[in-house]
């Protein structure tokens, strides 16, 4: 297996032992099952210039730039990752029997979120604001 595929495997390793799923990665990097599976196997790897690569490096917290340079070897797993939050940038996927499904719906849309640019962060407190807004008026009957 190639440097740059077992360094993508070992990113990955440590993501599922953080607490993902390769299914709530394939949901937040907006890729197929199929195609985490595969890089976890080191069949495959993203492009640099692609979105699924731009995804990967946001969502293990860092940018592309720092994913490349990882992947490569100028840098450790542990470099790399050292501003990464699990606590504020991932999602906890362990389910236990007291919790509420709300809770899990509220951590699934929160780690979406902490994936997003700025801009469409706003965009979607624009678009919950307005449904608020509209879902608070009292109804008029005729």
């Amino acid at each position: 297996m190639q440097k740059r595929h077992k360094r993508l495997v070992e990113l990955i390793e440590h993501l599922l032992k953080e607490g993902w799923t390769q299914t709530t990665l394939s949901v937040e990097i907006g890729v197929d099952f199929s195609t985490v599976y595969r890089w976890l196997k080191g069949k495959a790897i993203p492009e640099t210039d692609s979105k699924n690569f731009l995804r990967l490096a946001k969502l293990s917290g860092g940018d592309s730039e720092t994913l490349q340079q990882y992947l490569e070897g100028y840098i450790s797993l542990s470099t790399y990752l050292q501003n990464f939050d699990l606590d504020k940038n991932s999602l906890n996927t362990v389910t236990t029997s007291n919790k509420y499904p709300v809770e899990q719906i509220k951590k699934e849309v929160m780690a979406r979120i902490y994936t997003l640019d700025p801009v469409d962060i706003a965009d979607i407190i624009n678009t919950s604001v307005k449904f608020l807004a509209e879902s608070s008026k009292p109804a008029i009957r005729a």
